[in-house]
């Protein structure tokens, strides 16, 4: 008997030995692998590092620093919920770390949840009001009473931000914001107008508020306040003259509004400062349409962005598009097929070309087969578009595929099909070639009843 307990003694003794070694050797492990995944992540190398963070994880699955570390490294990477996972696990391990509070928080406030952010920020300005009573968290805060209706809350805090930053652009918005739910449109007014006249505020996001602005509006608020909504965009163009998104903005909220000469004047000056500008020129051909060019006038405008933008360019698809449309209103098909092909060949997947292209063959009903090819594209990727749906029904149609090509004409019919003269006159032939007579009667009598209103 005290020989076998003096070997299971001595067996114990040697296992916790060689457990202490092991701890001992794992924890150097760890150290050297933790050193080299942060200067892997230091230098860019964030796939490699991640590689080996997970690799030490396993030694020490609570470890609070392998976890922020990995955190950050799969929020890098867009893996949002391994991400948050892991610093969630850091701020469970220690609490009172402040650098993990605050990843956590960026977490939240990178994939929209400010709310949360909020409530993290709180906290710690509460335990450490030096270093984070900002206006940066002010600010958060003030957006957080904004999302719980709490709008004097809100405008207080967001003062306590302008106090401490009186140009700080998110705590100005958010107080304009703070003024609207409260329904006091002369202050909304005043505040925005204030930043619309500071000219250290950055332009386009200047212009791009006040356009989502006027974007929400609707007909018994411009007539109220429209006078206001004018000065706001007026100012925006004249603090920032030679601003493109200032002088673009401008152009097209009084060009919109029915006072086209004023809104010819802004984009002239657009075209002038920024003569190699796409969108200037875009604009200046929507002023042609709407002023009956004529359609060598059109061709030329679109030739011109094609020139500047470059053929391959994306952006140039609607002016090859519309080159080849110009033609075929011309008459001039073989052209419109050239510049049809012109812009296919930059992009294959262009929908509007690749569904006027097969709509026109079906018109002149030769090349049926690639017709019907580039049609079958347009409703794969844009199911649900009615003008799509019946070019390639049509085609269908003339290809005598008439049972084939009714489900895209009653389809057609949920998404607008029944308010075109042509798609119900197409959709009544493919009823009759099914000999669904009364069918194809009433969907006539849809179609020249539409005609007749037009």
């Amino acid at each position: 008997m005290r020989k076998s307990a003096f070997i299971i003694t001595a067996l114990l003794l040697i296992s916790a030995f060689c457990a202490g070694a092991q701890t001992a050797r794992d924890s150097s492990i760890v150290e050297t692998v933790f050193v080299r995944a942060i200067s892997l992540m230091q230098t860019g190398n964030v796939d490699e590092a991640i590689s080996h963070l997970e690799y030490i994880r396993k030694l020490r699955p609570n470890d609070d620093a392998i976890n922020y570390y990995l955190g950050g490294g799969y929020a890098i990477k867009g893996k949002y919920k391994e991400s948050e996972e892991c610093l969630l696990k850091a701020v469970k391990a220690d609490s009172s770390n402040v650098w993990y509070q605050d990843g956590l928080a960026n977490f939240y406030l990178n994939t929209g949840r400010g709310a949360q952010a909020a409530d993290i920020y709180l906290r710690l300005m509460e335990e450490h009001p030096s270093k984070y009573t900002n206006a940066y968290t002010l600010t958060l805060l003030g957006n957080k009473n904004l999302t719980e209706y709490k709008d004097s809350l809100a405008i207080e805090n967001f003062d306590k931000a302008l106090m401490l930053a009186p140009e700080y652009t998110p705590a100005i918005l958010g107080k304009s914001e703070a003024y609207r739910m409260q329904g006091n449109i002369p202050g909304f007014f005043a505040q925005v107008n204030e930043m619309v006249q500071n000219p250290a505020i950055n332009p386009p996001a200047k212009c791009d508020y006040v356009n989502q602005i006027l974007q929400h509006i609707d007909y018994n608020f411009y007539r109220m306040w429209g006078a206001q909504l004018d000065s706001l965009v007026s100012g925006c163009a004249a603090v920032h003259p030679k601003d493109s998104s200032a002088l673009r903005l401008a152009g097209s909220w009084f060009y919109g509004t029915d006072r086209k000469e004023k809104g010819r004047e802004y984009f002239s000056r657009f075209e002038e400062a920024f003569p190699d500008n796409l969108d200037a020129q875009y604009l200046k051909l929507q002023v042609l349409m709407d002023d009956g060019a004529t359609a060598k006038e059109l061709i030329d405008q679109c030739e011109k962005i094609v020139r500047i933008g470059g053929e391959d360019n994306p952006k140039v698809m609607p002016a090859l598009a519309t080159i080849g449309d110009t033609y075929h209103q011309l008459g001039q098909d073989k052209n419109a097929f050239k510049a049809y092909d012109r812009a296919l060949k930059a992009d294959p997947g262009y929908l509007p070309v690749l569904n006027n292209y097969a709509y026109y063959l079906s018109l002149q009903g030769k090349k049926l087969k690639k017709a019907e090819a580039m049609s079958r594209i347009t409703v794969e990727k844009d199911p649900d578009n009615a003008t799509y749906l019946d070019t390639y029904g049509w085609i269908l149609y003339l290809r005598k595929q008439y049972q084939k090509a009714k489900p895209y004409f009653k389809h057609a019919m949920l998404y607008g099909g029944r308010d075109s003269a042509v798609i119900l006159e197409h959709y009544s032939k493919v009823l009759e070639a099914l000999g669904e007579y009364d069918l194809a009667r009433s969907f006539r009598i849809l179609s020249e009843n539409k005609k007749e209103a037009e």
